[in-house]
């Protein structure tokens, strides 16, 4: 006769994996939606402003996510690459295409066909040196002929 071996912890959590299971799946399914929602609010917003400065029409207002792929910011960080289509029109009677690439939320090309065979193309403003903004010049008081200090 066999001993019966007492049951194993997994044979206790092994129903509760299902819908744990499935909790995650579903919070990773709304973190993805929303992310998806912020980033073509990002694109539009993208878009609309470049179609500003070169002087056409953003068709629609809005764009088209036509592919999603990993990419690594400037400190290393892997993000979502999203490449967003969009339509132009410079006159009454033409569609010309643009398209952008966001890395997260943040834009970094953009190309934009203006018209008469130009193709604008522009990525994320230049970005200013990273100074701290607590630090605070250091100007040590200057002496002259024997002064210690100017007067006010």
């Amino acid at each position: 006769m066999r001993a019966s071996l007492p049951p194993t912890p997994l044979c206790y959590i092994a129903p509760l994996m299902s819908p744990l299971t499935l909790l995650i799946l579903l919070g990773l399914l709304a973190w993805w939606w929303v992310s998806g929602m912020r980033a073509r609010e990002a694109a539009v917003a993208a878009a609309r402003a470049a179609c500003h400065r070169t002087g056409v029409q953003l068709l629609d207002e809005t764009v088209a996510l036509s592919r999603v792929r990993l990419g690594r910011d400037d400190h290393g960080r892997v993000q979502w690459r999203r490449t967003y289509r969009f339509e132009v029109a410079p006159g009454p009677t033409q569609r010309l295409d643009g398209s952008l690439q966001l890395l997260g939320n943040r834009l970094v090309h953009l190309e934009l066909d203006v018209g008469d065979g130009r193709v604008w193309e522009g990525g994320p403003p230049k970005a200013e040196p990273d100074v701290p903004r607590r630090m605070v010049p250091f100007n040590p008081p200057t002496h002259r002929d024997g002064q210690d200090k100017e007067q006010h």
